[in-house]
């Protein structure tokens, strides 16, 4: 990428050399920073198109309409905060309290304690990958942390996060980058949306968007976030239970409801197969609905698994 930037500037006789030089090394500095960040910025683009070229996607949908029976949590479990699917076997989620990480079966609707937290340090996002484990405190720290999961090895890195906004926490498995999404509300009545990536090798914060938007549409703010990973989509949740479909670029391409067995939205989550997981914050009777992912095809439309 080709950079032109022209200079101009105009010698002043009332200027010293200690404050000519400054200004030089000033102006060298600001064209340095917006070049680093134009670099950085075609960077991700390249990287995310080439991966987004490379993956087969499949053709499909979440079945909203018809939604799997309702499946209390076992007795004794509160509602989650966040769940997150490490594989096809393993599913970890926050409880409550934001205190606790629990391993936790929905096949099997079982579940076992994993890590216990003190207040100082509730945890409210989670996410995996491989046999790692993340998740984002409330003090805007990430965590990383490996099998057998033994507290005391924990990795953590500072994030900023200048407005302030509550951010919502996901893993991309084609772009192998943990995702953060916040969103603030405009003076001008519009939702700004930000998402950006972490590196899981580097260990390093983009400072550039993965990608950004105004909408005038989407005024809502998003308390669950997941990708869906046969079609590689955003799909982000409003506490009214709607969930919004976004592609790879932040456009929006569907919105739909949660079913009425969902009484108070709280979450959703992707099972590896691609079936979509909401939890509610009923406190009574938590429970978990399934909505199958029916996969499509051009021709025959959708089939059922």
């Amino acid at each position: 990428m080709s950079f032109f930037v022209v200079v101009f500037v105009f010698h002043l006789n009332l200027l010293g050399m200690s404050r000519t030089q400054y200004f030089f090394s000033f102006v060298l500095a600001t064209i340095s920073f917006i070049a680093a960040r134009s670099i950085q910025r075609q960077g991700i683009e390249n990287y995310y198109e080439q991966v987004a070229a490379g993956v087969q996607k499949e053709l499909g949908f979440i079945d909203f309409e018809h939604p799997n029976a309702a499946q209390y949590l076992p007795i004794g479990l509160q509602p989650f905060t966040a769940l997150a699917a490490l594989d096809s076997l393993q599913s970890f989620a926050i409880s409550q309290d934001s205190l606790h990480i629990l391993r936790y079966d929905s096949q099997a609707n079982t579940f076992a304690p994993l890590l216990e937290f003190s207040d100082e340090e509730k945890i409210t996002q989670i996410a995996g990958y491989d046999s790692t484990l993340v998740f984002l405190d409330q003090g805007q720290q990430l965590h990383f942390l490996n099998a057998p999961y033994i507290e005391e090895s924990t990795e953590t890195y500072p994030l900023q996060n200048e407005d302030g906004a509550k951010q919502l926490l996901c893993y991309h498995p084609n772009l192998k980058r943990i995702l953060l999404l916040h969103s603030n509300l405009l003076e001008s009545g519009e939702r700004r949306f930000v998402c950006q990536t972490f590196h899981t090798g580097k260990r390093q914060l983009s400072q550039v968007p993965l990608f950004s938007f105004e909408s005038k549409e989407l005024l809502f703010e998003p308390i669950s976030v997941a990708i869906q990973p046969q079609s590689n989509e955003f799909y982000l949740l409003s506490k009214t239970g709607e969930v919004v479909v976004l592609d790879q670029h932040g456009v929006l391409l569907s919105r739909h409801q949660l079913p009425t067995a969902i009484s108070e939205p709280k979450l959703i989550s992707f099972a590896s197969n691609g079936d979509l997981l909401a939890t509610d914050a009923n406190t009574l009777h938590p429970v978990v609905v399934r909505l199958s992912w029916q996969k499509a095809s051009p021709d025959q439309g959708p089939l059922v698994h």
